[in-house]
This record gives structure tokens, sequence and C-alpha cells, in this order.
């Protein structure tokens, strides 16, 4: 099997520099990472919402949060709202986190039907210390040294500008070694020995070759669909 050396990104965006800035960081120079992407194709939308998961990913990155959210424009987010979801006219929000206080064995959720059964009125939300906060447009950060509080473990993520986000991670990956192609894929060539993509052609005729491909295409799948016909599974 051939050895792994080379690693194409396939789109630029908020996927595509995500991917670039976390294999530069993590595999340190080990691989030669390129993306291509071409300023003709606009990202998918202005504002990007997250989930609290990208905090591992900042972590990971080492990236320092008060900066990210200057840079990026961004805005905590504390949890998402459903409207519309079991009934017209409902609404329900999402808090992040944890909701509410396990009693032994018994999980909230369970005691909280077992309440509603019994004639409680209120919805499950209102045992979510996010969803309170929210209604009242407050915010704090998760205090450490109140382990015990209901403060001790602020579940947040961001909402932020995707063409910000992608730059801001583009100069991350490039300084890590990234090395960034300004072009459009107009043709893929696949191996005839077993069907995997050997490389991609840009419109200036420009070919890359690598042996591992990463799609960042969007909903164009250039890669999955167009190519290898694999079909998108979101």
């Amino acid at each position: 099997m051939k050895p792994l050396r080379r690693i194409l990104i396939v789109g630029g965006g908020s996927s595509g520099w995500m991917s670039a800035a976390l294999l530069a960081k993590v595999f340190e120079g080990l691989f030669e990472i390129t993306l291509v992407e071409s300023q003709d194709i606009g990202t998918i939308g202005v504002g990007e919402a997250t989930i609290p998961p990208i905090k591992k990913y900042l972590n990971h990155l080492q990236l320092d949060e008060d900066e990210f959210i200057r840079l990026t424009q961004a805005s905590f987010k504390l949890g998402i709202q459903f409207e519309n979801w079991d009934r017209i006219g409902a609404k329900y929000i999402h808090g992040f986190g944890v909701i509410g206080h396990n009693l032994g064995m018994l999980a909230t959720h369970q005691l909280w039907l077992k309440a509603r059964q019994m004639g409680l009125t209120e919805s499950f939300d209102a045992f979510s210390i996010n969803t309170a906060a929210s209604l009242e447009n407050r915010f704090t950060r998760s205090h450490r040294d109140k382990p015990n509080s209901p403060l001790g473990h602020i579940a947040y993520a961001f909402h932020l500008d995707a063409s910000l986000f992608a730059k801001f991670l583009s100069g991350y990956a490039q300084e890590r070694g990234v090395r960034r192609v300004e072009g459009k894929v107009v043709d893929v060539k696949l191996r005839g020995e077993d069907g995997f993509i050997e490389s991609v052609q840009l419109a200036d005729g420009q070919v890359l070759e690598a042996d591992l491909f990463l799609d960042c295409s969007g909903f164009r799948g250039l890669l999955i669909e167009g190519a290898l016909k694999t079909g998108f599974v979101d």
C-alpha cells in the first residue's frame, strides 16, 4: 500500500479551513497539505451557528478564546430555539449542558416525565440554567472554582461570521505549512485499478495529485458525488 504523504482538500470556507487547520496542528509537518479553492465560488451563508464541541476544537488548536471571538465577531450561544416543533405556535429552547439534577439513578428527564403525569405544567427547558439565562439575556463563563454550583459547568458555543471564521483559520493553517491553491476544479481523474481518486484538474490546466482527498465543496459534492457517485449523506 502506498504510504500517505499528500493530502488535498477541495473547497475552502469553514469546513475546508477547519480541516486544514486541525490537520496542520495535529500532524505538525508530517504530511504535505494543500487546499484548493476558488474566489469565484462563494461560501454558504453569512452567519455560522456552532454547538459546544467547537470549544474542544479551539482547544486542540490552542487558540485564545477572546482573540477568536474578536477576530470572528462572535457572540455567545447558550442553546437552540425550536419553533412549531410538536405543534404550531409552540416554542422550545434546547439549552446546552446539564439540565436539572439527577436523583440517584433516576435521570432528570425521567423525573420530569413522572411529574408531568402527576400534573406538573412546567416544560422541560424550565429546568435548564442556559434556557433561563438566554431568556433574560444573561451570560457567564463557567465558574470552575464552584464545581457544585450550576454556574460551575456552563456549556456554550458561538454565533460567528462564516467568512471571518474561514479567513481566521486560513491564516492559522497557512502559518503552519498548508499550501493554498487558487483555482476551480473542472475534472477529477480516477485510478483504473480501484476507482479511487488520483488527481484533480483546475480550470487553468494545473493538475493536483494526492494520496488522500477531502471533499469540502459543500452541497456540490465535487468528489463524493460528482466523481465517486457515492451520494451525499447528511
